[in-house]
């Protein structure tokens, strides 16, 4: 009999444990629970709301091809004597206009050159006369016959001699002021001045750098264009080019394209002229906007979309109530919105959505 209850207790317990299991998560035991089901949301008449159309609007798609704004022409400044600087007048950003003087040189020396070559010139000149002089004499006594020929050839040497030494010391001279000139640089364009490179007392020798300047109202943005779009670019075409810092947009001419892809980035660089603007500089960062094609987007107005902690709704007539809907939202531009998904074109949302309506 014992021995009977024992297995009774073995195999009789576990099932009534299973039993009461079985009950419980029927809901036997539960009072008060709401069951399954689905609850209407709360609606509102339309009736004088103002609402929008949904539309889509087809715009031009594009690549941004990030770039550097850089002067078409750049000059570095340099002696091609070896002297101190002895007045460097201008500043870093000042603007100069052609022939303005940007350096001058020691010249003492150019000068004591300079005047060591006239002396010369003036010298030799004198005897050129003297044996051009003679020359006129002789030949007159040589026709007479009353000298002889070695005579007048010696004379008509010395006139020949004499001529070459004067036309000598004229390119002598003539170097001496060439050189002179050098002691004075001068702007060669209209251009501003990037940088100062030496100061006053500094020696100045042949390619040395003294200033840095780039020739005003002449730059272009650099580009690097991926060169999936290297294809599309045509030289003469108009872009749109996009200077972050400055929030300034304007119109680029593509006037260069390098015939060469760099191989670390896989992209080309293209140089668009860029129309003349205050405030622009080199080194600025820009982008140029490459027409790829079009794309259809849905845009409304930022008033429409009420946002809720990370949520975005709007209030959409459907049948003439207000149903509220959750969108995906996209970039802002100005007061309107993208819409990436939740609304199609045709349907009708409010520009004032209610706070109290719920979802």
């Amino acid at each position: 009999m014992k021995r009977f209850h024992l297995n009774y207790l073995r195999w009789g317990l576990p099932i009534l444990v299973i039993i009461f299991m079985m009950v419980w998560l029927s809901g036997v035991f539960h009072r008060g629970t709401i069951h399954p089901g689905t609850v209407k949301s709360a609606e509102t008449s339309t009736a004088g709301l103002e609402f929008f159309t949904v539309s889509t609007i087809t715009e031009p798609q594009v690549v941004e091809a990030v770039g550097t704004v850089q002067p078409q022409f750049k000059t570095t400044v340099s002696a091609r004597i070896t002297a101190n600087v002895v007045e460097l007048p201008v500043t870093a950003g000042q603007h100069v206009r052609s022939g303005d003087q940007l350096v001058r040189l020691d010249d003492r020396d150019l000068r004591a050159r300079r005047q060591q070559a006239q002396e010369a010139l003036r010298r030799s000149e004198a005897t050129r006369d003297l044996a051009q002089s003679d020359y006129t004499r002789d030949k007159a006594l040589y026709e007479k016959q009353v000298i002889p020929k070695s005579e007048f050839d010696e004379t008509t040497l010395r006139r020949k001699t004499s001529t070459a030494d004067v036309a000598a010391f004229q390119q002598a001279l003539h170097d001496a002021e060439f050189a002179f000139g050098y002691a004075v640089i001068r702007a060669p364009y209209d251009a501003i001045v990037v940088d100062k490179l030496s100061d006053v007392g500094d020696m100045a020798t042949p390619g040395k750098p003294l200033l840095t300047l780039y020739e005003s109202g002449k730059l272009w943005l650099e580009a690097a264009v991926p060169e999936e779009q290297a294809g599309t670019l045509r030289i003469g075409k108009t872009y749109e080019i996009q200077l972050d810092s400055l929030d300034k947009q304007m119109q680029g001419q593509l006037v260069e394209i390098v015939p060469s892809v760099d191989s670390s980035s896989r992209t080309i660089t293209a140089r668009i002229a860029l129309p003349y603007t205050q405030n622009v500089f080199p080194g600025l960062f820009g982008r140029m906007m490459i027409p790829v094609g079009e794309h259809a987007r849905i845009m409304i107005p930022q008033g429409a979309v009420l946002r809720v902690g990370q949520l975005a709704m709007v209030d959409v007539d459907v049948a003439g109530m207000l149903r509220r809907r959750s969108v995906q939202v996209g970039r802002t531009i100005g007061n309107q919105i993208e819409i990436l998904s939740g609304l199609t074109a045709g349907e009708k949302v409010s520009l004032a959505p209610r706070k109290e309506l719920q979802p």
